[in-house]
């Protein structure tokens, strides 16, 4: 990864340059990669998802399966009543939980389906609870879901006082964007990549920058690769993956969970050609390679490692299976809407609108196979 030079988008990705700056300076020249992304994506008021800019859909900086259409939110409501009607129709509440809500057009379109087919009694158990750290995102949310005719929600900035829930956690392409740290094998031994800065002819660059490998999880990541990393080898590590699943292991009696993703098995990340691992950032639908540019104007995400998210999960005490392609997931779970779709008196146009949202889901060139899914349960 390059130097970069502070060439900022706006006045205010100005301002979360200079912070980013005093910061490293404050700590000796380096700060992690994953305190980095922290500050550019998630800081209180300047981060690039905290910021009231428009990030998802065509007019934004990348499409999801939430923004393709209503579809997405549909087949997995009807997920939803499969389960609930298997395991969890006798508990007196039953939430969902969703984490990387957005603007909530999921859970929208999840609590109006499950409105639709699970009987009222059943529907009343029903409680959507969203985790948004940030305060005035909550109240966004909140006023999002109460409009819209939601009615027994709640929109929290974690899960660590809620305890005996039963039902379902959920995140569509959360794991991606969770902070991470970076590690390259070089010279035989592994060095963790931040980043610096320095002053050159009047101006600031944001750098890469080297130390030895300090953090205990990062030690014991890269303990159980060593003998197979090739030298040059780049990847990504999400240290507080264990913090994150373990709150949600504790806040559950009961749980049925997937996260969706795009990732790779372990074996498939060890490709000795790729000098700067997965990562790299999206704006308005274009690939940005210049991480450390402009921090808050783009996303910074990378590939999920499908191994090390089950050897965590398993660790936390959840079962888990195998990651699953969308397309075989969700083909699956909407086998029976589908027909109803087939089926029914809608206007063509609209039809066809459904069943192209359903095809661009689960197509190979676009996100079928590209998204994975991982279910894991306790």
């Amino acid at each position: 990864m390059s130097e970069q030079v502070n060439e900022c988008n706006s006045k205010s990705n100005q301002i979360l340059f200079d912070i980013i700056i005093k910061e490293i300076d404050k700590e000796n020249g380096f700060i992690s990669f994953d305190r980095f992304m922290e500050l550019a994506l998630y800081h209180s008021k300047l981060g690039y998802y905290t910021k009231k800019n428009k990030r998802v859909g065509k007019d934004g900086d990348f499409i999801t399966s939430v923004s393709i259409g209503k579809c997405y939110g549909t087949i997995l409501a009807r997920y939803f009543e499969s389960i609930i009607e298997d395991r969890f129709y006798k508990e007196k509440q039953i939430v969902i939980v969703e984490f990387g809500a957005e603007n909530g057009d999921l859970a929208l379109d999840i609590m109006a389906e499950l409105k639709n087919i699970l009987n009222e009694g059943l529907f009343k158990k029903i409680k959507y609870m969203v985790v948004e750290p940030f305060d005035s995102k909550r109240k966004e949310l909140e006023l999002r879901l109460h409009s819209n005719g939601v009615e027994n929600y709640s929109v929290v900035p974690d899960l660590r006082k809620e305890k005996n829930l039963n039902g379902f956690v959920m995140g569509n392409e959360v794991l991606d964007a969770m902070p991470f740290r970076r590690v390259r094998m070089k010279n035989g031994k592994w060095v963790e990549l931040g980043v610096g800065f320095k002053r050159s002819e009047g101006k600031i660059f944001l750098i890469e920058a080297e130390r030895n490998v300090q953090c205990e999880l990062l030690s014991e990541y890269v303990s159980k690769i060593s003998n197979v990393a090739p030298e040059g080898f780049t990847n990504e590590v999400n240290v507080g993956l264990k913090g994150f699943l373990k709150n949600i292991y504790l806040s559950f009696s009961n749980l049925s969970g997937l996260f969706v993703d795009y990732g790779n098995n372990h074996d498939e990340l060890m490709v000795s050609n790729r000098l700067d691992g997965t990562v790299r950032g999206y704006s308005g639908h274009k690939y940005i390679k210049n991480l450390l540019k402009s921090p808050g104007s783009h996303d910074i995400t990378a590939n999920v490692d499908f191994d090390y998210f089950q050897e965590i999960a398993e660790e936390c005490g959840f079962d888990i299976g195998e990651p699953v392609d969308q397309y075989r997931f969700l083909t699956n779970a909407a086998k029976e809407w589908l027909f109803e779709i087939e089926n029914s008196e809608i206007e063509r146009t609209e039809k066809e609108k459904v069943i192209n949202q359903f095809k661009m889901l689960i197509h190979p060139t676009t996100m079928g196979t590209s998204f994975k899914v991982l279910e894991f349960k306790k």
